[in-house]
């Protein structure tokens, strides 16, 4: 079986981001800084709210370059997956972590969606602990059932901010999202 069938057949297990995970997040987003000096690298998931999530890492290059630099991330260890709808995504495993690299396309709607989405949850107290909530109950589903609950979840309450262009938009390929 391969990890990533293992990984969407696996249980989550929800935690809160704490210290070393918060501290590797920094350390890969200067990674890959380094690795792509000519992109804009930046935090997104549940890490850069920071608030409770599963335990993995995500990260959002926004390149003039999508095939280019996921090439180029691919060469220093990351593994490729699919490009959809314009967005190139990675993998790689630190320290037990399951590390999500997003390469966007500068201009691309989803810069704005996570963005906003970021400042939104560190902005909002009580979204955020309802989020958080409805995460924490989600714990023990397989990670394929997990992403589509969450994805949903971040469509109906999202949307009730001002967020309307995620009603289209499949939000996070699988509910691809900290």
């Amino acid at each position: 079986m391969t990890k990533e069938k293992e990984f969407m057949e696996s249980v989550v297990e929800i935690n809160l981001p704490g210290e070393e995970k918060i501290k590797l997040q920094e350390e890969l987003v200067e990674e890959i800084s380094k690795i792509l000096p000519n992109s804009e690298v930046g935090a997104i998931g549940a890490v850069a709210v920071p608030i409770v999530g599963r335990n993995e890492i995500d990260i959002m290059v926004i390149s003039n370059d999508i095939l280019g630099n996921t090439e180029i991330l691919a060469q220093n260890g990351y593994k490729k997956g699919p490009v959809e709808n314009r967005i190139s995504y990675l993998k790689v495993y630190r320290d037990g972590i399951e590390v999500g690299i997003q390469v966007i396309p500068v201009g691309h709607k989803m810069v704005d969606v996570h963005r906003q989405i970021i400042a939104k949850l560190r902005d909002d107290e009580n979204l955020r602990k309802k989020y958080e909530q409805f995460k924490l109950s989600l714990t023990d589903l397989a990670s394929a059932e997990y992403k589509r609950k969450k994805s949903e979840w971040i469509k109906e309450n999202l949307l009730n901010i001002g967020l309307t262009r995620l009603a289209s938009f499949p939000l996070f390929r699988g509910g691809k999202e900290g």
